[in-house]
C-alpha cells in the first residue's frame, strides 16, 4: 500500500512541475522581451533550483551518514546488511528529494491565480 501512495504523491509532482511551468512560462516571456537583462522571475526560477539542489545533496549526505552511523547496530540487532543498505538508499533518495518538492509546491501557491 505504501508503494501506491508514493506513486500519487509522484504523480502530484509530476502534475504540479507541468503546472508551475506553464504558468512560468509566460512572465518569463515577457521578461525576456523588456529591454532589463533577466527578470525576477528568470533569477528566482534558476536560484531556487540551485539551493534546491545544494539543499538536497546535504539533506542525502545526512541521511546516509545517519545509516551509516547506526549500521552495526542493526547488524548486531539481527537485521540483513542488504535490507540497511536498500532502506539507506531509500531515505537518501527521499531526503533529497524533499527541498525540490517543497520548492516545486510553495512556486505552485505562489503563481496560481488564487495565491499569494
Amino acid at each position: 500500500m505504501k508503494s501506491a501512495l508514493k506513486t500519487g504523491r509522484h504523480a502530484h509532482d509530476l502534475h504540479l512541475a507541468s503546472m508551475v511551468i506553464a504558468m512560468r512560462l509566460p512572465v518569463m516571456m515577457l521578461e525576456s522581451m523588456s529591454d532589463k537583462a533577466g527578470g525576477v522571475e528568470t533569477h528566482r526560477a534558476v536560484s531556487e533550483k540551485v539551493a534546491a539542489a545544494v539543499d538536497g545533496v546535504v539533506s542525502a549526505q545526512i541521511s546516509l551518514m545517519n545509516s551509516g552511523a547506526t549500521f552495526w547496530f542493526d547488524i548486531m540487532r539481527g537485521r540483513s546488511p542488504a535490507s540497511l543498505v536498500s532502506e539507506a538508499a531509500n531515505k537518501a533518495t527521499a531526503a533529497a528529494l524533499r527541498p525540490g518538492r517543497k520548492t516545486l509546491r510553495a512556486n505552485y501557491k505562489r503563481l496560481s491565480p488564487g495565491g499569494a
